[in-house]
């Protein structure tokens, strides 16, 4: 079930940017998307050590990561080498 979620955001964000054709512009929402990932992680760490658990939503937090970054990151790399292999 996880799988098909994972597959059909991955496949919403190919369809979404295809018009892109450019392998920059994939590395870019790479990017992006690790930057996401890293300032969450951050945000949830500094909230952890300042013993605010009760502002703490981790469910919400990696549920936001595992069903945007993640595959973003994935078409990322996959539409840069698609791109990259196309344009030779």
């Amino acid at each position: 079930m996880i799988a098909m979620l994972l597959t059909g955001i991955v496949l919403l964000f190919f369809a979404v940017l295809h018009p892109w054709e450019k392998a920059v512009n994939y590395g870019i929402l790479v990017g992006v998307c690790v930057g996401i990932l890293l300032l969450e992680w951050l945000g949830i760490y500094i909230l952890a050590k300042m013993h605010l658990d009760k502002y703490l939503s981790e469910g919400i937090a990696m549920g936001v990561a595992f069903l945007i970054c993640v595959p973003g990151i994935l078409v990322g790399i996959i539409g840069a080498i698609i791109c990259g292999v196309r344009k030779k």
